[in-house]
């Protein structure tokens, strides 16, 4: 079953067009979004959680328009910004007793495991918390609610190494029943690459990639070479150039590679290089 379906998302800004946006994020996956600033991966997200209202299309969270939901249905969709929305005076403990009056499915043991795992201090005001400790906070939240998809934006920025993984791990661990989904909006793709099944790619407010990751990481191998030399290539087989001072690096798909140049893998850091700067030959 589809947790949340987006169909043939539209808004429209001044000077930027969110065009016909339609994938899914079923349950038992991770779904990364990706894309450049500006791309619309804000947008997607406002309106899947009702703060953007689309010119057309529809967002159904198992089946049902997100807008036509109850609140304990709304309940169900857990959120996370990269700058972590919390009452940064209170203590965790003081913040389990807020959050038992607004979440209709609050489940404090399991909040106050979750910090212990991560070593939270309860008694401490969170606004002296660092960057890091906030995040896994609000992803602590997040999970002791019940909910049914997990919405993370940004959740990893500006964290180092260990704190970043502690956070996946958290990702990991809520989508063990198989049961949960998540959708994922990250510039730092290594981390979409660690825990994504899925990888949506949004390019100028248009999907351009909405598969599997290991399968569009699979599809496509790059090489460089002289700028002579792509004179020689089939325009039809090749994806993306990108022009350098002394050369070219060029994306193709893996069928098309043509004999005698040394290829390697592609990584997605380097899929959205290619199509938001490169060029078709």
């Amino acid at each position: 079953m589809q947790s949340l379906q987006i169909q043939s998302l539209t808004k429209q800004y001044k000077g930027f067009l969110l065009d016909n946006v339609t994938f899914t994020v079923p349950r038992g996956a991770v779904v990364g979004l990706i894309g450049e600033n500006g791309a619309g991966k804000s947008t997607i997200l406002g309106s899947v959680l009702g703060t953007v209202h689309p010119n057309g299309g529809s967002v159904l969270l198992d089946g049902r328009q997100i807008g036509e939901l109850s609140l304990g249905e709304k309940q169900k969709i857990a959120f996370v910004q990269d700058t972590a929305c919390l009452p940064v005076e209170l203590s965790v403990r003081m913040m389990d007793k807020v959050f038992s009056h607004i979440f209709l499915k609050w489940n404090s043991e399991r909040f106050f495991a979750l910090c212990k795992k991560f070593s939270l201090p309860e008694k401490k005001a969170v606004k002296k918390f660092s960057k890091g400790m906030l995040m896994k906070t609000a992803i602590a939240v997040a999970l002791s609610y019940e909910s049914e998809l997990l919405v993370l934006d940004e959740p990893t920025s500006g964290l180092d190494p260990v704190v970043r993984d502690e956070i996946l791990e958290m990702v990991y661990d809520y989508m063990q029943g198989g049961d949960k989904a998540v959708l994922i909006s990250s510039h730092i793709t290594s981390d979409l690459e660690k825990i994504c099944d899925i990888i949506v790619y949004v390019h100028e407010g248009k999907v351009l990639f909405d598969e599997e990751k290991d399968a569009l990481l699979e599809r496509f191998v790059q090489f460089s070479c002289e700028k002579a030399a792509l004179r020689e290539l089939d325009p039809n087989c090749v994806e993306r150039v990108l022009y350098r001072e002394y050369g070219a690096d060029v994306l193709v798909p893996k069928q098309c590679l043509p004999q005698g140049f040394s290829h390697k893998g592609v990584s997605l850091d380097e899929i959205m290089l290619f199509y938001a700067k490169g060029e078709r030959l």
